[in-house]
């Protein structure tokens, strides 16, 4: 039954606004329940399952949000896209164990290959809402996702802690939070998306929605390319500084600490999130060629998102590393710099997320790819020496690195794409 609602524009902005607030500060909670209430060595497993698991979900999700989201000229049925993601998540499974393989993961240390294997469970409960909430976006409701996301985020959040409380075990917490995150998300989100859209699975049509979801799936393996080789990057210092915690050469407890210190740059990309339903609006702007406006637009983005950025940086600098202490009653202070370092590399990646959404609702999607193969490189030849050398600082700094090159990369395609487009206009 369709759903034909209507609903204003600041509603969508709130709920889409609270969601992601509370998919952020879940994260910041997880690791804040998990780090006082477990051991060094269990928070530094739990540390690297976040790592992993960021991954592996970019693999479930395949990147086809930004692409659903802005289809709005529905080329693709929701049956179409639903099958799209069921193929994700089924190569999500497979490489699970393959990619703890060639990451060096010890299989000899079961507890941790346990805690990252339910961890990633619970982020492809997150791969399979998001198929619901790209559909929501695509109908501009954003108000449904960011419901679903503040219900699952916040009463995970508290769920979590109980569970912890009464079990005392952080493996039996993780199961209970997949499997009550399960129950939800087909009880919320897939009750709530037969009211815009249903799933055809019958045998006559099965074929042909087949055939559609490897043809999305192939219109984003750019983008799945440029996510996975983003997400690994973002976790090439965890496995180096686990790598360096077998060595011997650093503490328990040193990915804990760099997990916590790297929070702010995960709340940068918050900052885009939140703006999503810009890139539906983009898109139509787009489809009616309104280039003014579109250009009006990003320029806004632009300002906005360098602006708050560095503000964010000297503060984090100045009172970042004495807040973080208090809040999770660890000395932090030496890592000042390491702080400031991350949180000016997430404004770079903030504005490099922008202009990677732009070129997606322009279709040029593709441009992107030189880009991050350079940043996979850049990663590849600075992350092991400096965290070898220079600890959580030359984490930072490898992570600065590769930032800057995303950022100027991006900037750079957006150009030569937006004088493609001019030229055909042109003819």
């Amino acid at each position: 039954m369709k759903n034909n609602q209507p609903i204003s524009t600041e509603k969508v902005y709130f709920w889409n606004l609270l969601g992601n607030l509370a998919f952020a500060g879940s994260s910041v909670l997880f690791t804040l329940i998990v780090t006082r209430m477990t051991s060094p060595m269990e928070a530094d497993s739990f540390s690297l399952a976040y790592g992993i698991a960021a991954i592996l979900v970019v693999v479930g999700m395949f990147q086809v949000r930004s692409y659903q989201g802005t289809d709005v000229h529905y080329r693709h049925s929701f049956t179409s896209y639903s099958i799209a993601r069921g193929l994700s998540l089924l190569l999500m499974v497979a490489v699970f164990f393959p990619y703890l393989f060639i990451s060096g993961i010890d299989f000899h240390e079961s507890s941790k290959i346990t805690i990252i294997a339910l961890y990633v469970l619970f982020r492809m409960c997150e791969a399979i809402s998001d198929l619901f909430q790209g559909m929501f976006q695509r109908h501009e409701r954003l108000d449904i996702a960011g419901k679903s996301m503040t219900i699952r985020y916040s009463f995970s959040t508290i769920l979590l802690l109980v569970f912890l409380l009464v079990t005392k075990s952080l493996t039996q917490s993780l199961l209970y939070l997949v499997l009550l995150n399960f129950i939800f998300v087909f009880s919320y989100d897939y009750v709530k998306s037969k009211e815009f859209e249903s799933i055809d699975f019958s045998v006559k049509n099965l074929k042909s929605n087949l055939f559609d979801a490897i043809a999305i799936l192939k219109n984003c393996i750019p983008l799945f390319i440029s996510g996975f080789l983003l997400a690994y990057i973002f976790n090439e210092p965890r496995i180096a500084i686990d790598s360096e915690i077998r060595l011997g050469h650093f503490i328990a407890g040193t990915q804990r600490d760099y997990n916590i210190l790297f929070m702010p740059v995960f709340f940068m990309s918050l900052f885009i999130l939140i703006l999503r339903p810009l890139t539906t609006q983009l898109a139509i702007l787009w489809k009616n060629k309104d280039l003014k406006k579109f250009d009006a637009i990003i320029k806004k983005l632009f300002v906005i998102v360098l602006g708050v950025g560095l503000i964010l940086s000297v503060l984090a600098y100045l009172i970042g590393t004495p807040i973080l202490s208090l809040v999770f009653g660890l000395p932090l202070y030496q890592h000042s710099s390491t702080l400031a370092i991350l949180v000016f590399s997430g404004i770079l990646y903030s504005l490099g997320i922008v202009f990677g959404d732009v070129m997606t609702v322009i279709r040029k999607q593709t441009y992107l790819l030189p880009i991050y193969l350079f940043m996979f490189i850049t990663s590849k030849l600075t992350n092991d020496y400096l965290v070898h050398r220079l600890g959580l600082l030359g984490a930072s700094l490898s992570f600065l690195i590769v930032m800057s090159v995303y950022f100027s990369g991006s900037l750079l395609v957006y150009f030569v794409a937006r004088k493609v487009e001019r030229m055909s206009y042109a003819r």
